[in-house]
């Protein structure tokens, strides 16, 4: 049998109310509600690595990594994903672009590996960070987030029954190299033209299931505009009720994340013997056809996206919305590393390794040759580091220079040892606490001499109020 293992998505945690955008141009919402936003230190790298730290996967033998926003067009990277969940060298990575539909199209790419062999799974990531001229509709539209599921073998919750896929060069959103904003040809034809194409790539999968539309548990529709979902699931047979909810008013479009976004939350709501029926759109067509299986009864999802929404952070204007948007792509103010010093900082910096005394087990970061506690020199070994732990002090530093002020710094003490100095993220200063439990997330600390230097902070774990 061969499946998704495990589900997980991870939505930013700040938000921002359409009104406010829609108020900045003079105009009006083009719908209720709001949508996920990144923080200024976010892009879909970090956001993919949340999603996947969601998994609580133990092994994997790969990672697929789908966004239209990668923050590098030259480097791998999902290697650099890799790197950061401290996975060995020997896992397959590769990335998938250029299409709306580079979620579903990694998806199987995963279950056609799955199929001619290997036992550990294939983690695959969709995240999109994508950008929409101001003043337009799609400015409000957007959202931004990630999604993961694993394709593997055992411990299978939605077996792949039937998959297909068909192409076409429509037109409808559009990115050349030197654009940063997204060109949309979004009009009532292209309703036809994604109807048109859905439904050749559905067809292919109920013909290969001989299922009718009737049989059908949930269809998950990516939509392009609020109210396209449910109209194209009626021209192709498909009842309202069967359409997956797509939290347009509360989230947004999530570019091609949103198929596997919102196959979770169907999963979260699924039970044993639903047809799930996955579709994903962009310059084509995929379609993949699940059924569920008895495990769903037993499977915890870490943190749902009912919690998730609960716990949005509105930004207080527009201008912050903006600025926490473009705060990276016009600041050139990072150092320039020679690939040398990269390699020897890695283990420390993205792979999060310190050292574990052999002789008392004292864990510290960074990496050390002399034990502190029993000033042991031998014995000494790198190990990982937990990405979990608690808030041992912390301070609100206001004079400290930040694009979003004030600074929030705390002293955190690791799960399994190590005691680690980093900034606190995606909180109010109000909320920090002592004792607070908070998990480890990379972010974007700068940018220069060509390259995005991440490293480590900590947010809140999911579930803290806020």
């Amino acid at each position: 049998m061969i499946g998704i293992t495990r589900h997980a998505v991870y939505l930013p945690r700040h938000r921002i109310e359409r009104e406010k955008i829609a108020a900045a141009h003079g105009g009006k919402p083009v719908l209720e509600g709001e949508r996920t936003a990144i923080g200024f230190d976010e892009d879909a790298l970090t956001l993919a690595l949340e999603a996947v730290q969601g998994l609580d996967l133990p092994a994997c033998g790969g990672i697929y990594f789908a966004s239209t926003t990668a923050p590098y067009l030259e480097r791998m990277n999902a290697a650099l994903l890799a790197t950061a969940c401290d996975l060995p060298e020997e896992i397959a990575v590769a990335d998938f672009a250029h299409s709306l539909r580079a979620g579903t199209v990694a998806l199987m790419a995963a279950l056609d590996r799955a199929a001619v062999g290997g036992q550990e799974p294939i983690l695959v990531v969709a995240a999109d960070v994508r950008e929409a001229s101001p003043e337009s509709p799609e400015e409000q539209w957007f959202g931004d987030g990630a999604a993961a599921v694993a394709v593997g073998r055992e411990h299978v919750v939605a077996a792949a029954k039937a998959w297909a896929s068909v192409s076409d060069d429509f037109l409808d959103f559009v990115r050349r190299d030197k654009d940063e904003r997204i060109t949309s040809f979004a009009s009532r034809f292209t309703v036809e033209g994604y109807c048109r194409i859905v439904g050749r790539a559905i067809a292919r999968v109920l013909e290969k299931s001989g299922l009718r539309p009737s049989e059908i548990a949930r269809v998950i529709l990516p939509p392009l505009d609020p109210k396209m979902a449910t109209r194209v699931a009626s021209e192709l047979g498909f009842r309202a009720e069967q359409v997956q909810e797509t939290f347009l008013d509360r989230v947004g479009m999530l570019g091609c994340a949103m198929p596997l976004f919102l196959l979770s939350a169907a999963l979260e709501q699924a039970r044993p013997g639903d047809r799930i029926l996955l579709v994903g759109y962009g310059s084509g067509a995929d379609a993949v056809l699940f059924e569920v299986t008895p495990l769903i009864e037993g499977y915890v999802v870490r943190d749902p996206i009912a919690e998730q929404l609960r716990r949005g952070l509105r930004f207080p204007s527009y201008e912050r919305f903006r600025k926490a948007r473009e705060y990276f792509r016009h600041h050139e103010e990072g150092p320039v590393l020679s690939n040398v010093f990269y390699e020897k900082e890695e283990a420390r910096t993205i792979r999060l390794r310190g050292t574990e005394c052999g002789e008392c087990g004292l864990r510290q970061f960074p990496p050390t040759r002399i034990c502190q506690r029993c000033h042991s020199m031998t014995g000494l070994r790198e190990v990982s580091l937990g990405r979990q732990g608690e808030v041992f002090t912390y301070t609100v530093d206001w004079l400290a220079a930040s694009p979003m002020p004030p600074t929030v710094l705390a002293v955190v003490d690791i799960e399994g040892g190590g005691r680690l100095y980093v900034q606190v993220t995606d909180v109010e200063p109000s909320e920090v606490r002592i004792g607070m439990r908070v998990r480890l997330t990379l972010r974007r600390l700068g940018a220069g001499g060509g390259l995005y230097h991440y490293y480590w902070k900590c947010r809140p774990e999911g579930g803290e109020d806020g």
